[in-house]
This record gives structure tokens, sequence and C-alpha cells, in this order.
């Protein structure tokens, strides 16, 4: 996906939100974020895009102190209607300064150095996925396409996995295993080969049926494997789902230890 492309998402992903909330009302709670309203919800999605990716993105040249990152994050209206309203609007806001942002220039995430590219995509994953909460209180999760799975399962892992190692300090806990994992989404061809030791992560991605690892069959039943569609594996991902759905091999403790995004 492109960088409009991702705006775009985000965009998209917000005035669906607010539509959803304007239907089913703002104390309507939200089982895939346990203790949340709709209410809860939207200020979540609002807190975000106009203050956490925002002050992240214009900010990030350097380390941040996450106290005064995350301080940033402006109070929405109390007003549902005015809510829903601020949702829109902040969407548009961040889309329109990702576009005159320089999204090669370097940039910290969650301790990383990358470029600001990285928060555009991490806001237009989080949005999408906060969307499917709120299409899951209708009974009605509308499936993404090839581009937006592929786009979410690959920031996830790269991203948010590893930030959540280094926010923890777990690169090297034994809480985590030392063991790479090798993730397959087996409607997309794709597989991720994640791998950690003290002060190192890397995240290979391979053609699932030719790439070098062959990641589809595993060789040793011990290997740790998740694989499913993309669609499925998406909310296990976010800790919306077990591994029920999916096909594992090794460790299923070890699988959930290594599912960091899902316990966060």
């Amino acid at each position: 996906m492109g960088d409009a492309e991702y705006a775009e998402w985000i965009g998209e992903a917000a005035r669906e939100l607010a539509e959803i909330a304007a239907i089913v009302g703002a104390r309507t709670p939200v089982p895939a974020c346990p203790g949340w309203t709709m209410r809860q919800l939207v200020g979540h999605v609002i807190s975000g895009l106009s203050g956490w990716y925002t002050y992240n993105l214009v900010n990030g040249s350097e380390p941040l102190d996450y106290g005064v990152s995350w301080s940033s994050q402006p109070q929405p209206p109390r007003g549902n209607a005015d809510r829903l309203v601020w949702l829109v609007d902040a969407a548009d806001a961040f889309v329109d300064l990702v576009r005159s942002t320089d999204l090669d220039a370097p940039c910290y995430v969650f301790q990383s150095r990358r470029t600001g590219r990285a928060w555009l995509q991490r806001a237009a994953t989080e949005t999408a996925i906060h969307v499917r909460d709120a299409q899951a209180v209708l009974g009605d999760i509308e499936p993404w396409g090839p581009a937006r799975a592929t786009a979410s399962i690959d920031e996830t892992l790269r991203v948010m996995w590893h930030g959540a190692l280094l926010l923890r300090g777990d690169l090297d806990a034994e809480r985590v295993p030392d063991q790479p994992i090798t993730v397959v989404a087996t409607d997309l061809d794709l597989a991720w080969r994640v791998d950690k030791a003290v002060d190192d992560f890397t995240v290979e991605l391979v053609d699932a049926h030719t790439g070098q690892h062959s990641p589809v069959t595993p060789t040793d039943p011990s290997e740790l494997f998740v694989a499913g569609e993309s669609n499925e594996l998406v909310p296990w991902l976010w800790g919306r789902a077990t591994t029920n759905q999916l096909t594992t091999t090794g460790d299923l403790a070890a699988i959930d230890a290594w599912n960091l995004s899902a316990n966060i």
C-alpha cells in the first residue's frame, strides 16, 4: 500500500466508526475492548489521531518522553454528536498533516528509529482494527482485502511486536521465547519469520510456497508456527481471537507469549 492508500484508509475508517457509534449509541458496550463503551472507543481513536500519533509524527526525530507525548492527547467533547464530529475532523487533520510531512525523515517509533511513515501506518492499522471492534457490536465484521490485511499483519509484527519488546525491556526476557516463530497468511501466500535476541529483532517476509524457509509445512513439530487466513490472523494478533481457528505447531504457551500485540 502507498501513502495515499493508508491516508484514505484512515479517513474511511473514522467515518465508518462515527456512523456505527451514531447508530448504536455512546453507552453500548464494546465486547472486543472489555470495560469500554462505544463512547470510550471513539475517545481512544480520537486521542490517537489528535494526540499520540500527531505528537510523535511532529516531534519524533529524537527519542521521546512518553509521558509528555501521551499527555498531548486532547480531551474530547462530552456530547456524543460533537465527539463524532471531532472524530472525523481529527482523521482529516491527521491526513492533512501526513500530506505535508516528509515521511522519509527519521522518526522514533516505540524507541526504535524508523521514519515518519511508520506513524501513518500505525494510525491506519489501529484505527481500522477499532472499526472492526465497532462492527462486531453490530454482528457484521467486514473482511479486509489482501492489501489491507497484508499491511496490518506486517505492521503489527514489525512495529507493535518490536515496540512491545522495547517498552517492556523484553528482548532478552525469558517470558518471550528466543525460539523464532513463523506466521503464515495462507490466502495471501505470505509468511513472516520473526526472531529475537538481546538487542536484536528481525522480521523476514517470504513467499509461503517458494520462500527459502518453506514455512507452509513445518519440518519439526516443535517449530513455533501459526497459519490461517489473513482475516483470522488479524484478530488473533490483536487479541480478539484465540488460536482455535488457526493451524499451529509447537508449544501453544510459547506462541501466546510471542503474540506481543495482544499482551500490551
